[in-house]
């Protein structure tokens, strides 16, 4: 009879270690079935245009006043998603760009925008330089395009992508950046 009594006791033994056994290897056997399993969760980097450069206006002739403007950009959005990759992080940006033209004789403006890697006290880190060309046809004035880019973050966490920022905006000279900074004053008539 003290048999019978710890026939239950060691049947309740071996499901507990089952149990055990079972929550230990599960995430063993998943991450074979499912790929590599981090015990930290990817954060990709956040993304912004950069105030005062985000508009490129190109003149004709001397001026500089709203009438001498013959075509301008405006950086609409930067988006990314990310992956993580051996060495750190792979964020895929995508900068939608707006072009307008003030005539038809406009046919192909061209702009150089940056992407820049800044970290979580806007030091810039990375930085390229792109092109980016408006191919006009026929009558239209505006046009809306998008440039797709890739960075990579050299992390040792990837769950440190939330520290860093991919920022976007124009290569502007003086006289642009001084028309920009005067489109933002408040109108004195």
């Amino acid at each position: 009879m003290e048999r019978a009594m710890k026939r239950p006791e060691s049947a309740e033994r071996l499901k507990r270690r089952l149990a055990l056994v079972a929550t230990v290897a599960l995430p063993a056997l998943l991450a074979g079935c499912f790929g590599k399993t981090s015990a930290e969760t990817l954060t990709c980097p956040s993304t912004a245009t950069t105030p005062g450069l985000d508009v490129a206006p190109l003149f004709s002739g001397p001026g500089r006043t709203r009438n001498d403007v013959i075509t301008a950009a405006r950086i609409l959005a930067v988006k990314d998603t990310c992956s993580e990759e051996k060495g750190g992080i792979r964020a895929y940006a995508t900068v939608t760009f707006t072009i307008v033209r003030a005539s038809p004789k406009v046919q192909n403006p061209q702009f150089t925008y940056f992407v820049a890697v800044v970290d979580s006290t806007s030091n810039i880190l990375n930085e390229q330089r792109f092109g980016v060309v408006a191919h006009f046809a026929g009558a239209e004035s505006v046009i809306t395009t998008t440039e797709n880019i890739t960075v990579h973050l050299p992390v040792k966490r990837v769950g440190a992508g939330a520290d860093y920022g991919i920022v976007a905006g124009f290569q502007l000279t003086s006289d642009q950046i001084q028309f920009n900074n005067a489109q933002q004053q408040p109108s004195t008539q």
